[in-house]
């Protein structure tokens, strides 16, 4: 968002969590968020606790939709926050 209306329409916009992080950021309270997590899936594990199928976690991974760490040529793991980020619907 680059200008001020853009800012203002995305407020009016907002979900109740967007404005409650608002308000704080107003009122300068910091907020603390949870740690994120160091572990790394492997495509299978992360296909198995997600609830989608293999193929579609390695074209996500393909897309660019989600992160992924290659380790050696041709194995990848996918960092647990991931999972997180995509249960949580933050982005995609």
């Amino acid at each position: 968002m680059s200008t001020t209306e853009d800012r203002i329409k995305a407020l009016l916009s907002a979900n109740p969590d967007t404005l409650a992080r608002v308000d704080a950021a107003l009122a300068g309270k910091v907020e603390t968020s949870r740690p994120q997590s160091l572990r790394l899936l492997r495509p299978g594990e992360f296909a198995e606790r997600s609830g989608l199928s293999r193929c579609t976690v390695w074209r996500m991974c393909e897309e660019g939709r989600l992160r992924a760490v290659e380790i050696r040529k041709g194995s990848k793991r996918i960092p647990e926050a991931e999972l997180i980020r995509l249960v949580e619907g933050r982005g995609e």
